[in-house]
């Protein structure tokens, strides 16, 4: 059984003083907004990831060094 015939039988069953909420619900689902993440502000998130993994400061120039033994540059 589909997801969306799950949900239609499951609204056929419910009382008629919560078809007005579940409408309400509805309306707010379709005008709802991905909330924008700035690449500047994804790139400090991935820096503190990288300080909270204990990765060299240099990691992202030494990469082939820490990566694959290579020797620094």
């Amino acid at each position: 059984m589909l997801k969306s015939e799950r949900i239609k039988k499951e609204i056929e069953i419910l009382p008629s003083e919560m078809l007005d909420e579940v409408e309400r619900f509805i309306k707010s689902l379709k005008t709802h907004k991905k909330p924008v993440i700035k690449k500047s502000l994804l790139l400090y998130k991935l820096a503190d990831i990288a300080t909270d993994a204990g990765l060299p400061q240099d990691f992202s120039i030494q990469h082939d060094h820490y990566l694959y033994g290579l020797p620094k540059r």
